[in-house]
């Protein structure tokens, strides 16, 4: 029987097809090139059609490489993007897996790398405002097993998920382009990791691969501490991240923002007026710091009876509590209020997006390199897809430009409302 050539099967606007004209995998073969021998053996996959297995599995959220390799048998357009035809016989799944064993996370950091780099080739990536945060994923490990010597997934550990419950998994910590939702940093650890101590590694990591670091880091709560503020303070960058609220110590009844920080002289200055320096050795912990004011001053104080029960007032602070004040002070700024709106539609966006379409819920395989891997091809798929649809949307309005498409879509959304906020948000999601 003739059939016409299978490309004639394919429309035009098939995901598949669209997301084809993005990809770009000349590199691979000389990635992999050092994990197979040149002169020995039985002939291999090609390790483009390996990747392209992978990133169909990223792109369609298919659950395993057995269930992914009986979709491609059945469905015409998946066979058509690995370069198979109808009478080709398909790689195995257990192939497949060994391909993801020899490869490592390397060639995928690659190819996430490159998703960016095209982005940010094509100017869809501005760099001025990037948005951090982390989601849990649901490792593929009973409860009984997290931690234990046997255990089938030793690097998966307890964390807290959104429906209040803990459960082995890991973390997937992202960094993100306000303006166009690209992802352009990441770093995947256990589930137990603090989020809080990501944010250096993920802004040295976008600014090395934007070429400058960004005006603006926007997090929630879980990163605005005086560390993160004192660290992006040093590169120049701006931290939107609400403080955490003051705690009440038992028997203290004014809190340590009713006393003002000399950072110069390293003192606090009580509401009295009197100075509480700093003693050394008896913070408890090695980035607390702890402060005391002389009893002969609190013995005769008239604040005392409102200030503290104690012979005398101490207050531990963190190491870097200069910059948590002036974060605190910023927090209180309608620009701060105003970059911090677009936290949640952005990055938290991005997460929706990974879960409910590809796949990100849920590991596919076990091993922090397995997860790591798994990351880099969800993010990697979404970055493809924001650089499809601007292609797209510049061809349909025939824009060279992408600052003059930029501005075209903001000014056509503002002719449609008046609130800009909302209009930035509708033209974010647009793109």
């Amino acid at each position: 029987m003739l059939l016409p050539p299978m490309e004639s099967f394919i429309p035009e606007d098939y995901r598949l097809r669209k997301l084809n004209r993005v990809l770009d995998l000349s590199f691979i073969h000389e990635s992999v090139k050092d994990r197979y021998c040149q002169d020995n053996g039985r002939p291999s996959i090609d390790p483009e059609v390996v990747i392209r297995l992978f990133l169909l599995q990223a792109m369609e959220g298919i659950r395993s490489v057995r269930e992914l390799m009986r979709e491609v048998q059945v469905n015409l357009g998946y066979r058509w993007f690995i370069g198979y035809s109808l009478e080709e016989k398909l790689p195995d799944h257990s192939t497949l897996s060994k391909a993801l064993d020899r490869f490592g996370d390397e060639v995928f950091n690659n190819l996430f790398e490159r998703s960016i780099a095209q982005c940010k080739a094509s100017g869809l990536i501005e760099g001025r405002v990037l948005h951090v945060d982390a989601t849990t994923i649901r490792a593929d490990l009973n409860g009984d097993k997290v931690g234990k010597v046997d255990s089938p997934d030793p690097d998966a550990r307890y964390g807290h998920f959104p429906d209040g419950k803990n459960r082995p998994g890991y973390k997937q910590h992202v960094i993100v382009d306000e303006r166009s939702r690209v992802v352009v940093g990441m770093v995947v650890t256990p589930a137990d990791r603090y989020e809080g101590k990501q944010v250096e590694d993920l802004v040295d990591e976008a600014t090395a691969r934007l070429g400058k670091p960004p005006a603006v880091v926007c997090g929630d709560t879980a990163y605005g501490s005086g560390h993160n503020r004192a660290a992006l303070e040093d590169q120049g960058v701006r931290l939107i991240s609400p403080p955490k609220p003051i705690t009440f110590v038992k028997g203290d009844n004014y809190t340590v923002e009713d006393f003002q920080y000399d950072e110069k002289e390293d003192e606090f200055i009580c509401p009295a007026g009197a100075r509480l320096r700093r003693e050394t050795g008896k913070a408890g912990r090695p980035d607390q710091r702890r402060y005391g004011a002389s009893r002969r001053v609190c013995r005769v104080c008239s604040l005392k009876g409102r200030c503290t029960t104690s012979s005398c007032r101490h207050i531990k602070v963190g190491e870097n509590h200069g910059a948590l004040v002036r974060l605190r002070a910023d927090s209180k700024t309608e620009s701060f209020k105003r970059l911090y709106r677009m936290r949640a539609p952005t990055v938290e966006g991005v997460f929706a997006e990974e879960k409910q379409w590809h796949g990100l819920r849920r590991a596919w395989r076990r091993g922090l390199s397995n997860m790591r891997i798994q990351c880099l091809l969800v993010a990697a798929v979404i970055n493809f897809k924001r650089l499809t649809t601007l292609s797209l949307l510049r061809n349909a309005l025939n824009i060279a430009s992408i600052n003059t498409f930029w501005r075209f879509l903001i000014d056509h959304i503002n002719n449609l409302g008046k609130n800009s906020n909302n209009c930035h948000l509708i033209a974010n999601n647009m793109a």
